[in-house]
């Protein structure tokens, strides 16, 4: 191979590799989020004192409290995100997103596209439930693009009883070591069909501690 050609090849592979790495990501408390991570709040009084309870992924401004859109790499103009709302039993009063500071009230919309930006390399990623008026839950899934790059993170909000078992993965009314294997199916396969209830350990993502979470439980800890 003569030069030009293994320079021109070289070329290409270190922009193929520029190309591939990932730009900008979901964290969460300031942990990094595995691509589909489910982040499940429970319902807290609001700080106002009006007894009214809500479910905030930012509580405050502050970016290590919530969250966000991590800028890693590059300088994009802004980008594109889309929230869908699978399942809604919480009855809020009103339901609000932001994206880094662009927000608007959902009202009955279920499905909603809007442009965002960063802000010295950050994007607050804020959707509240408010006011809930019914126990039950919220689950939701937000996906970010920039260019041909996404990533998506599940939202889940939760008041009063669930009807369901904690670590009762699989749904099936019990807890057994099928529910350790719905954990394992996620991470090993990437298969999603328990992937709202993986989170066994509620610390918004899916990894070997949710495993140890249910066994915990099997053993009556």
């Amino acid at each position: 191979m003569n030069k030009k050609l293994l320079v021109f090849a070289v070329g290409l592979l270190f922009t193929a590799q520029a190309m591939l790495a990932q730009t900008f990501e979901f964290r969460y408390h300031g942990e990094s989020l595995a691509d589909g991570a489910t982040v499940t709040i429970e319902a807290e009084e609001d700080e106002w004192g009006f007894g009214e309870m809500g479910c905030y992924t930012n509580p405050s401004s502050d970016p290590n409290n919530g969250l966000i859109l991590k800028l890693l790499s590059g300088n994009p103009a802004e980008g594109t995100a889309n929230l869908v709302i699978e399942e809604n039993t919480l009855n809020p009063s009103r339901l609000l997103w932001c994206m880094g500071g662009n927000c608007m009230n959902l009202g009955s919309n279920t499905n909603i596209t809007k442009t965002f930006s960063f802000t010295n390399g950050i994007c607050l990623t804020q959707f509240d439930a408010e006011d809930i008026q019914s126990e039950g839950s919220l689950q939701a899934t937000l996906t970010a693009t920039i260019g041909s790059e996404t990533h998506t993170v599940k939202i889940k909000f939760t008041y009063g009883a669930q009807g369901g078992v904690t670590g009762d993965v699989n749904g099936d009314g019990s807890v057994t070591s099928a529910d350790i294997t719905a954990i394992y199916d996620y991470m090993l396969t990437g298969d999603t069909t328990h992937a709202t209830s993986c989170d066994v350990d509620g610390d918004g993502s899916i990894t070997s501690a949710d495993v140890t979470a249910v066994y915990s439980i099997l053993l009556g800890n």
